[in-house]
């Protein structure tokens, strides 16, 4: 029995008579008579009492219209949320960026995105990668920003290919490397390093960056998730950390740190990832067109 039919026989218990259900919801009589008809067969009792000037429930009728009344109110209650959840995910936007460093995508994107939006409400959590993870999966962020190599490893997720990151390393303005022309990989291993994660995508860059060379396993790092705490740690010790491409011209940035010359081995492929079961919202597909660009 569909939800039709349930309208139906409820329509006629609230206007009493089959011709004036009928007009109250834009179906033929003949029709709205048949269907009825339909209903108590398939049910094997009679829904009505048929009188002179309309009809009424039976007894048995009333408990199964009631019932349907119910099932009917709950239908419209869950389209009601539906929509709301719908008018939700298109003024809210829930990202994580994993790893931190990453974040520095959005400088460019971000601006851009809220001035085509300006209704919009962002929520950006940096985060290491299986929190990430474990956000979207509960369905808790709509969109992760992160490496390609990471997030394709979970094949639960859509995944949409961006710009690669350019990731570079730096110090304090007056650390011993900031004096230096050219910096190599051996350089920047006599000092400790700040990572954002132990495990995930933070090694990810590291790796790309220094290429075949491994950083040895008692090498002293320090797991930072905090960009702004990470840079006062670099500002205040001989520590070397990793930042992305729009700080080059960053003066305020500039100001207290170098960014040493050093070329990487390589760019990080980088990606969008989100539930297939959810079609993106205009303001997350906005966004990924533009960090695309």
């Amino acid at each position: 029995m569909n939800s039709s039919k349930l309208r139906y026989i409820v329509a006629v218990d609230r206007f009493g008579s089959m011709t004036a259900a009928a007009a109250a919801i834009h179906v033929s009589q003949p029709s709205l008579t048949r269907t009825v008809a339909e209903v108590e067969k398939e049910l094997g009792i009679a829904l009505f009492e048929r009188r002179a000037r309309g009809v009424v429930a039976t007894t048995q009728g009333r408990s199964i219209i009631d019932r349907a009344a119910r099932i009917l109110a709950d239908i419209e209650r869950l389209d009601m949320d539906a929509k709301a959840f719908r008018a939700y995910r298109e003024s809210h936007l829930r990202l994580c960026i994993s790893p931190p460093p990453l974040i520095t995508l959005m400088n460019p994107a971000l601006p851009q995105l809220l001035g085509r939006y300006p209704q919009l409400k962002v929520d950006i959590k940096s985060l290491a990668t299986d929190s990430a993870i474990s956000l979207l999966r509960a369905g808790d962020c709509d969109l992760i920003i992160g490496p390609t190599q990471a997030l394709e490893e979970k094949r639960e997720f859509k995944i949409i290919p961006l710009k690669p990151f350019d990731a570079y390393f730096f110090t304090r303005r007056s650390h011993p490397l900031a004096k230096k022309r050219t910096v190599s990989k051996q350089n920047i291993l006599n000092y400790p390093l700040v990572l954002p994660e132990r495990d995930g995508a933070s090694p990810e860059i590291t790796n790309r960056l220094f290429g075949d060379t491994e950083i040895p396993a008692d090498h002293p790092i320090h797991i930072i998730g905090h960009f702004p705490l990470a840079c006062e740690i670099v500002a205040a010790t001989d520590a070397v950390a990793t930042v992305g491409q729009t700080y080059l011209n960053n003066k305020e940035f500039l100001k207290r740190f170098t960014i040493l010359d050093f070329t990487s081995a390589d760019k990080l492929s980088v990606c969008c990832a989100h539930r297939p079961e959810f079609e993106l919202s205009a303001p997350a597909t906005a966004l990924v067109e533009l960090l695309a660009q």
